[in-house]
């Protein structure tokens, strides 16, 4: 199956959920666009890409690095709401050298980011003190 097959399969709203589970049946498809260019996947993603719905996401980019696909571009301008599970898939693809590019992000996702990068500088922070100094720098 390729990648755009992957996304005509798993981007119908009635569709169960992953692995057959019960899924939210009144949600809109994450997936609202897929495009491959040369080694690029180009997609963009609407509503809320959470756990819950992510599982076409995670198999499109499964089969994307089976095929060969090295560089991911993603537009996010209408997610509504994510998790860190979607930071989480990001950070997952840019593993093994492959590039990834995000493009407009959302409120929610920009939010999303900006407390990863809190929560790692205070994690590396020797006090909390310092930890605040990096933030406000």
């Amino acid at each position: 199956m390729g990648v755009a097959e992957s996304v005509a399969v798993h981007s119908d709203s009635r569709d169960p959920g992953p692995c057959g589970g019960p899924g939210r049946w009144n949600d809109p498809p994450a997936i609202s666009y897929c495009r491959t260019i040369d080694r690029t996947l180009v997609i963009a993603l609407r509503g809320v890409v959470d756990r819950e719905n992510l599982y076409p996401l995670r198999l499109m980019l499964t089969v994307a690095v089976k095929s060969g696909y090295s560089r991911l571009v993603i537009d996010c301008a209408e997610i509504t709401k994510c998790d860190h599970e979607l930071l989480e898939l990001f950070l997952s693809w840019k593993r093994h050298d492959r590039n990834i590019v995000l493009v407009h992000p959302s409120g929610p996702v920009h939010d999303l980011i900006a407390a990863e990068i809190s929560r790692r500088l205070f994690l590396c922070a020797l006090s909390v003190k310092h930890a605040l100094n990096l933030m406000e720098g």
